[in-house]
């Protein structure tokens, strides 16, 4: 009974984690989850909500919102490191899925996706991790009423 219960408890765990894992199709990291929503709005609420947060290059056609956005992370408190990704929301009847991919690092020295960093990977997935809760709850917060001036 017991071990059913931490197996409930780490299945419950799992479901609400919000960490990129590996696509094994794209060989990507990615962040993806499907929500249920009965909203007649939601698609021209998410395209308004991608121009308040100014994600770049936002493409809608029927059935798919994409665009790009990025954070910035401090290393060593002074050098910046742009974490650049793609946000794409896949809408069907009643639901969405919500993905954040191809994530890129960009700094003075260049840009490098995720995938090929080599011995630094771990580290930063770790990093990105810790954002994308933040990022996340930034690109689903389309109830938010901007100020008027």
């Amino acid at each position: 009974m017991r071990t059913l219960i931490i197996m409930f408890f780490l299945v419950t765990i799992n479901a609400f984690t919000q960490e990129l894992s590996l696509n094994k199709t794209t060989l990507f990291y990615e962040f993806s989850k499907i929500v249920e929503v009965n909203d007649s709005l939601i698609k021209e609420k998410y395209n308004k909500r991608f121009k308040e947060i100014n994600l770049k290059n936002i493409e809608r056609d029927e059935e798919i919102l994409s665009g790009f956005g990025f954070t910035n992370h401090l290393v060593m408190g002074f050098a910046t490191v742009e974490i650049h990704y793609k946000v794409k929301i896949e809408f069907k009847e009643n639901k969405y899925r919500l993905t954040l991919t191809d994530f890129v690092l960009t700094d003075l020295n260049g840009s490098n996706p995720i995938e090929g960093l080599r011995s630094f990977k771990n580290s930063w997935i770790n990093k990105i991790n810790k954002k994308l809760p933040i990022i996340i709850s930034n690109i689903e917060n389309i109830n938010s009423q901007s100020e008027k001036w």
